[in-house]
């Protein structure tokens, strides 16, 4: 058992995207089908990963997506193992809110999502600023080094989801965490 690191009363905010979603997955599948390359989820170690013959990067690939196949992308994609358990438990603690940098057009779909697996939040911010620590909240669940460096640098605590491509050391104070169970040993009494 270890201390909780924040106290109850305090706003989680919590990203979608390699935290209660599994995107790479998702997205593979659409890198085989489209651009007929073969790649694992483990394999996809930086968001500047190229596609080979596509003249793109991953991140290009997931606004494609996101622009004109949201509801293929975004809606058929499985629950982070464990989710759904932890984020009903912490809500009896804490204040839940959705801090993604999904483009706002899906947003209807990223809600109706979170309704059908049955996804505990109290809030979903319709804007996310790039640098997610000027969000108002305690602390911040996310996969990507960069916004869990944010928002510690804004005093928050920072939880970094540790997927292929995120960089612990790049966010050095973070709580690394490889699993809902983990976030909840540390969020838990």
């Amino acid at each position: 058992m270890t201390d909780r690191v924040l106290a109850p009363g305090s706003t989680l905010l919590v990203d979608l995207d390699g935290v209660v979603v599994e995107q790479l997955p998702r997205l593979c599948r659409y890198l085989r089908r489209e651009y007929d390359h073969n790649v694992a989820p483990d394999e996809i170690d930086e968001w500047s990963y190229e596609i080979p013959g596509a003249g793109a990067h991953v991140g290009d690939v997931i606004r494609e997506l996101m622009t004109d196949h949201a509801e293929w992308y975004l809606g058929g994609m499985e629950p982070t193992p464990g989710v759904r358990a932890a984020l009903s438990a912490l809500g009896d603690d804490y204040r839940i809110e959705i801090a993604t940098h999904r483009i706002p057009e899906t947003h209807d779909v990223s809600k109706a999502w979170l309704e059908e697996h049955d996804i505990r939040y109290d809030a979903f911010h319709e804007t996310v600023p790039q640098n997610k620590g000027s969000v108002p909240g305690d602390a911040l669940i996310d996969d990507y080094h960069d916004n869990v460096a944010n928002a510690i640098d804004a005093g928050k605590t920072g939880l970094l989801m540790r997927q292929p491509y995120s960089d612990p050391a790049a966010c050095e104070g973070a709580h690394v965490v490889d699993s809902w169970d983990d976030i909840r040993s540390l969020l838990s009494a």
